[in-house]
């Protein structure tokens, strides 16, 4: 019993000095080890069979040659990427932090054009990949203003719910005779007058459909499109009325349900212009 006592008496002097706490900051921590062991973004890269470049700005390259295998590449992002090669190789380039290699910043992919795709934090704060040269979302759709650079703003105040004429589909003014593009590019579903002038519908695929009406018909050609043809973002399927100001009607279906143009352009559009060139600006790019 008093051998009990004193060895009692030991531990709680011990634990009073802080014997016990200095063995603990002595030991080593859980994942220490893995963290000290951690390789560096070089070595990391030459696992994947890239080939490592040290940038400008504590940054980091890895480099792949893409041919008929993609095993190598480390994500599936980088295979989807190297899936869209149009010739028997291309070159894939992953930019990132030499601190933490696997949160890219940019991926670049040289084929017979070269495509780059930012990795850029949306509104809440995720992580999203954008098509540098068209602000896209990527990948996915990327639809186009239908009236381009002649496209006028519609006030704050118009209501479309107030209009039942309005409520499946969006009024876009214009400058007078500009031209009509589609949205996307897309197989003629079917052409035709109506009500509102001539229409255009388009199959986008993805279940995405959509219809110009109130077309102005200024020659024959404008809208004589036979179903089934294809017409790319280029494509003129029309002019709006030769006024000073004048307007068409776009209806956007997905799924079969009516989508309104903001919306379905936000989606495809989630960071601004301004955002994407300050990050442009920030990674040197």
């Amino acid at each position: 019993m008093f051998r009990l006592i004193l060895l009692g008496l030991a531990f709680l002097l011990a634990y009073r000095l802080g014997f016990f706490s200095m063995v603990v900051d002595l030991l080593p921590l859980p994942g220490s080890a893995e963290m000290n062991d951690k390789p560096s973004w070089k070595v990391a890269c030459e696992k994947y069979s890239g080939k490592a470049f040290e940038l400008d700005g504590s940054l980091g390259q890895c480099s792949w040659i893409v041919r008929d295998s993609m095993a190598e590449l480390p994500n599936s992002f980088l295979r989807y990427v190297a899936s869209l090669r149009k010739g028997a190789a291309s070159s894939i380039h992953w930019v990132a932090p030499i601190g933490d290699f696997s949160r890219a910043l940019f991926v670049l992919h040289e084929d017979s054009i070269s495509s780059a795709y930012l990795h850029i934090p949306a509104a809440d704060s995720s992580m999203i990949w954008i098509d540098a040269s068209t602000g896209c979302r990527f990948p996915g759709l990327c639809p186009e203003q239908p009236l381009g650079w002649s496209s006028l703003s519609i006030s704050d105040d118009f209501d479309f719910s107030g209009q039942e004429a309005l409520l499946a589909m969006d009024k876009l003014r214009g400058i007078g005779e500009a031209p009509v593009r589609p949205i996307l590019s897309g197989k003629v579903l079917a052409t035709g007058k109506d009500s509102l002038g001539y229409y255009v519908e388009l199959d986008h695929g993805y279940n995405v459909t959509s219809k110009m009406s109130g077309l102005f018909r200024y020659d024959k050609d404008s809208v004589s499109f036979e179903p089934g043809s294809w017409v790319d973002l280029q494509t003129l399927v029309g002019r709006i009325a030769p006024r000073d100001s004048s307007a068409i009607y776009l209806t956007i279906r997905r799924n079969g349900h009516f989508v309104r143009w903001s919306d379905f352009f936000a989606e495809s559009h989630p960071v601004d212009s301004a955002k994407i060139s300050k990050f442009k600006e920030q990674i040197g790019l």
